[in-house]
């Protein structure tokens, strides 16, 4: 009799499934990192957040972080279910996935519950990454943002910019190991925190540098494929083009910039610091060095009054920057916390929000534009900031 359960066992993850309408993936420690069911997808973070997916109604979607309650009861139900499904299947599975699935049942509520802990005894709150480096291994070589006044982000207000020395580092970096275990096989990456920490002196940066190449294998054979990370526009600006190649040579393989917009007036309001203007000379010689970009560009900044200068303008320095194919450009849907600056900001320059039908009509102004105007290769993506959890 067949019980319509099937195990997928990979190198660095397990999934069961039943009938492909519940899915549920473990990491190597045994955690449940993603699952399906009911018809929502739902993606559990080393903090232990867990981010809900569902339609929940023809081009209406929910984006959702679980509070508290939630969270231990979909917790709860899914390890129930797997517990059913290991139940039916342990005495036919392989001996390598009945090895897997002991690890498994290892887990309960309290104990994934008790990893939020952990995770905080090792991180400072990790408080956004691009897309494409959701799966890297973060390693927190500064801590916050050493700009921290932009007027829209309220990402690092809760704490003091700071540069870790290498020894703390070389700390931080062991705790982070042992914390994740066996899960690193599912880490491809590395990227180096926070929110700019690429602006560290030279001389240190060497140094951080030389201990993550103590500390990992990383290069094109080995399971980190390379280093990425944030990097303000006027910290860009200060680096040499001999400082990138060093950065290329040391495995950075691509920097990411938060242009947000290429007019200058809603650069002003946002209180970017550096410029347009300056975004694309950082590119170009970012790019001199061997270091591919990744271009963010917030959807709806500028609000009514300066949407179509912030569209013209945007698409114009995206022409300018020597963009290919291993770069990205993410559209990023503006959204504004409630105890942002932004808002006043708007209004000091006599504009307003964007009404999310207007949003939704200029990303894809946005994405058609961006998509003419760089070079063939370029990808151009969205970017869901509600979407990230880690």
């Amino acid at each position: 009799m067949t019980t319509g359960i099937t195990l997928n066992l990979q190198r660095h993850y397990l999934t069961i499934a039943e009938h492909m309408r519940t899915i549920i993936s473990f990491d190597g420690e045994g955690r449940p990192i993603v699952a399906f069911r009911h018809g929502a997808n739902y993606m559990r973070g080393l903090s232990g957040e867990v981010l809900r997916k569902r339609v929940l109604a023809p081009g209406q979607k929910e984006r959702r972080k679980l509070d508290d309650a939630e969270r231990r009861t979909i917790l709860a139900e899914l390890l129930a279910e797997t517990e059913r499904m290991i139940e039916q299947i342990e005495t036919t599975a392989p001996l390598e996935a009945r090895n897997w699935l002991e690890r498994i049942r290892r887990w309960d509520v309290e104990r994934l519950e008790a990893e939020r802990e952990r995770f905080r005894s090792v991180y400072k709150p990790i408080s956004i990454l691009p897309p494409d480096q959701y799966r890297a291994l973060v390693l927190q070589a500064t801590e916050g943002c050493s700009w921290n006044r932009c007027h829209f982000c309220t990402f690092y207000r809760d704490r003091a910019f700071r540069i870790h020395a290498p020894a703390s580092f070389r700390d931080h970096i062991q705790r982070v190991k042992e914390f994740v275990g066996a899960g690193l096989g599912l880490r491809m990456a590395i990227f180096l925190g926070d929110a700019n920490a690429l602006i560290i002196p030279q001389p240190r940066l060497r140094e951080l540098l030389q201990v993550v190449h103590e500390e990992f294998t990383i290069g094109p054979e080995a399971n980190f494929k390379g280093i990425y990370a944030f990097l303000d526009i006027f910290g860009a600006e200060r680096k040499m083009l001999a400082e990138y190649r060093e950065l290329a040579a040391a495995g950075v393989r691509r920097i990411y910039l938060g242009l947000e917009s290429g007019d200058e007036t809603v650069f002003r309001l946002l209180n970017k610091p550096g410029s347009p203007a300056e975004a694309i000379e950082a590119v170009r010689t970012i790019k001199a060095a061997g270091i591919a970009v990744g271009i963010i560009l917030l959807v709806g900044a500028g609000g009514e009054r300066f949407a179509a200068e912030h569209v013209q303008h945007s698409l114009a320095v995206l022409a300018a920057m020597p963009l290919g194919p291993d770069d990205i450009v993410y559209l990023s849907p503006l959204i504004v916390p409630p105890d942002s600056p932004y808002l006043a900001q708007l209004q000091a320059y006599g504009s307003s929000p964007l009404p999310e039908t207007a949003i939704n009509r200029q990303l894809e102004e946005l994405k058609r534009g961006a998509r003419a105007v760089v070079s063939p290769g370029t990808k151009v993506v969205i970017y869901h900031i509600e979407e990230f959890v880690y």
